[in-house]
């Protein structure tokens, strides 16, 4: 009881006169405005603060009720110097815990087992001085029935369109591999196809068939073989074996006749 009756003292006559403790500027406290727990429960009360001045060993954290049904705020926990202290008359005397970080302007509690007549408001205060003037952050506490909690449509419908976007990501991801694989393997099938240019070259023909005079070979396409025109003598004589040079006629079409 004197530790914690000492350290309320402590931090609050740390510096009884602020001409003499020069310039000091009000410490920004945060904390929810409102919980809704289930009865039987844990909890965490936050409280994180923003001050000018250096944390250090002189930096405390006081936390206050105020029942539902009264208007008087009663003090029950004190952080100060690396220690807490629980007012040993208070309700939450067995149950509070320190759960904050005072390097980290972090002044939060936790409160175990719940109950309906913690039903009221719980007020963080906070002291660092100079800085030992600013807000009071106040937290409304309101316990009900287990399972009674409604379902938090918010929370459902933000799960949802995340879950669809993500699902549609997949899709798109897969759709974009099957695609670029059939695309290389049709440029495998095409870069294993040797495309064979006709040559400018004409046919070289055998001295044994045709004399080399009579001959005339004619490159007409790059799909198309060389067509062979003869003169033939149509004098009536004899069959010859020289071809005259008298009439020119398709060699394949002395094939066919």
């Amino acid at each position: 009881v004197a530790g914690f009756s000492a350290s309320l003292i402590y931090s609050v006559s740390t510096c009884p006169f602020l001409s003499a403790c020069g310039f000091v500027s009000g410490i920004q406290i945060y904390t929810t405005s409102e919980m809704i727990v289930e009865n039987g429960t844990n909890i965490r009360l936050s409280c994180t603060f923003k001050s000018t001045s250096i944390i250090g060993a002189s930096t405390s954290v006081s936390w206050s009720f105020t029942p539902e049904a009264s208007e008087t705020a009663v003090r029950f926990f004190q952080y100060s110097g690396g220690k807490f202290f629980v007012a040993p008359e208070s309700r939450f005397k067995d149950r509070v815990t320190w759960h904050g970080n005072i390097n980290k302007k972090d002044g939060s509690i936790n409160i175990a087992d719940i109950n309906f007549k913690d039903n009221g408001t719980f007020a963080c205060d906070v002291s660092n001085p100079p800085d030992i003037g600013g807000t009071t952050g106040k937290i409304r506490l309101s316990v009900v029935e287990k399972g009674s909690l409604p379902y938090n449509m918010t929370g459902i419908i933000v799960g949802a369109v995340i879950a669809g976007i993500i699902i549609i990501v997949l899709i798109g991801i897969v759709v974009y591999c099957v695609k670029k694989k059939k695309g290389d393997k049709r440029n495998g099938y095409m870069g294993s196809i040797e495309i064979v240019s006709p040559t400018e070259e004409p046919l070289k023909m055998s001295a044994d068939t045709f004399e080399s005079d009579s001959v005339t070979r004619v490159s007409v396409g790059p799909r198309q073989g060389p067509i062979i025109y003869a003169e033939l003598d149509h004098s009536g004589g004899k069959q010859s074996k020289k071809i005259y040079k008298s009439e020119r006629v398709v060699y394949a079409d002395i094939q066919k006749s």
